[in-house]
């Protein structure tokens, strides 16, 4: 009986999962075969890349181009490197401006100042240097770039909030009529592998897209300037991030009308290796040129790169004694020129060319008259006053003029007091190279010296260079640079 039992348990146990096996039986079970894509013959899609041509020589242009590295800018020394080698093939130079001071100082001979993607606004003081840099005829050079924001993180939300490099570069842009948009560009119908990598093959007629027929940008920002002209123009399905729609009035870079301002919505393009995709290295050659194409109106304003000469020769007019005290003076301006490659020679004559400094009174000479007839002064004497065109009636005692003059076969400056202790304090403040003392209109200038007795013995701390002109990090710097305005 308890036999039987076992059997009946392991019937229940075994027939059922036989039934069911038997019930959902399909067959031997078989792999099938999976085919898989033919790797070998596979190819990624490629930029169009630019085709190096034979080498040429390009057309050499001497000039200063100021790189700006005081403002968080946010890129590394590496990623220029192309407009770097495209300037220095050109035979120009780089440096670099680390603070307002040396902004202030380099702007006076350099020929282009170049802002990339800058992170701190740019305070009044550093706006009026640049803009009086451009309207002396130096050229301004703006990269922003839609990628390159920097991330604040509030106390006291923690939320994160982007501040985007458009809102640093505005203030700089906008008195020249030229804005960058807090937004990017795209296309997802036509693309450099990217809805954001835009191909651009509309241009504005400029010598910036002579050769061009098509270029990328990546991330760029759209760039308006209503008065100036669009010079990378986007097709229709070009968009802008802040409404998904196309403004033909916007694009990827915008030329002032003065054509002395140029800006990029994007600085991704001149760095490896999309330096060398579509026209982009004929467009950084010819950004080169722009950049070394800057040639500021010599005035007063540019001191103590005035002179264009390595001698400059100083005439003491008859009024004028070389006493101990203005030896010393002379010794302090010739110590302060060296460090700008100019050396000081004294003449016993009027020279008929080359750079001159003139030291004079406001008695009138006849040797004096030949420097000073040309600007319409009425010296009286007999008056405690004169009247110098431009300026009106001012006071003799206590006041200095300054007299620029250019000329084709030199420049030359002209020094004139009531007192030998004011001219001495006169040349004490060409001496420490700054002329904030003084009211300057191009080629005069009218300064306080006090009623003598400022000159100090060591001719004042020289040219407030606060750094080498060679320039430093992140960008190689050039050779030396030249004394001239121009570069």
């Amino acid at each position: 009986m308890k036999k039987n039992m076992l059997w009946i348990a392991l019937a229940a146990l075994i027939i059922p999962a036989v039934v069911r096996g038997l019930w959902f039986y399909r067959g031997t079970p078989s792999q099938p075969k999976i085919s898989t894509p033919d790797y070998q013959s596979l190819t990624m899609s490629q930029p169009p890349l630019e085709t190096p041509s034979v080498e040429e020589e390009v057309k050499q242009t001497s000039g200063i181009v100021l790189f700006d590295v005081a403002h968080s800018n946010q890129y590394q020394a590496s990623e220029i490197r192309s407009l770097k080698e495209a300037i220095e093939k050109r035979g120009g130079k780089v440096e670099t401006a680390t603070d307002s001071t040396s902004l202030d100082y380099k702007l006076k001979y350099a020929s282009t100042y170049v802002v990339i993607s800058p992170s701190s606004v740019f305070t009044d003081g550093e706006t009026k240097i640049v803009r009086d840099f451009v309207n002396r005829g130096g050229r301004l050079l703006v990269f922003a770039d839609a990628t390159r924001g920097v991330v604040y993180f509030d106390s006291f939300s923690g939320s994160a909030v982007n501040y985007s490099d458009a809102g640093a570069v505005n203030p700089l842009l906008s008195p020249f009529g030229i804005t960058v948009n807090n937004d990017y560009l795209y296309n997802v119908d036509e693309n450099e592998g990217n809805f954001r990598n835009v191909f651009f093959d509309d241009f504005g007629k400029n010598e910036l897209t002579f050769g061009l027929k098509r270029v990328a940008l990546y991330g760029t920002h759209s760039v308006k300037s209503p008065s100036g002209l669009t010079l990378l123009r986007g097709t229709e399905s070009t968009l802008s991030s802040i409404n998904d729609a196309h403004d033909p009035a916007e694009g990827g870079a915008a030329l002032s009308q003065n054509g002395n301002v140029l800006a990029f919505g994007d600085f991704t393009f001149l760095t490896f290796p999309y330096h060398n995709v579509a026209d982009n290295a004929t467009l950084i050659a010819n950004i080169a040129d722009f950049a070394l194409g800057g040639r500021q109106i010599v005035s007063l304003a540019n001191f103590p790169f005035i002179f264009t000469q390595s001698v400059l020769q100083v005439y003491p007019t008859t009024e004028v004694q070389l006493t101990a005290e203005t030896i010393s003076a002379l010794s302090g301006l010739q110590s302060a020129l060296s460090a700008v490659n100019i050396s000081v020679e004294i003449m016993d004559k009027a020279p008929h060319d080359g750079d001159t400094l003139v030291l004079g009174t406001f008695t009138p000479t006849d040797d004096l008259s030949v420097f000073t007839d040309s600007f319409n002064i009425e010296f009286d004497e007999f008056s405690e006053t004169l009247t110098v065109k431009g300026f009106g009636v001012i006071g003799r005692a206590g006041n200095g003029l300054l007299l620029f003059e250019k000329n084709k076969n030199g420049n030359s400056l002209t020094l004139l007091a009531d007192s030998p202790e004011d001219l001495l304090s006169l040349l004490s403040t060409l001496t420490s190279g700054s002329l904030s003392n003084c009211v300057l209109q191009d080629s005069m200038g009218i300064c306080s010296v006090g009623f003598g007795g400022s000159f100090s013995e060591d001719g004042g701390e020289g040219f407030a260079t606060e750094e080498p002109i060679s320039g430093d990090a992140p960008v190689e710097p050039g050779s030396e640079a030249t004394p001239t305005p121009g570069g």
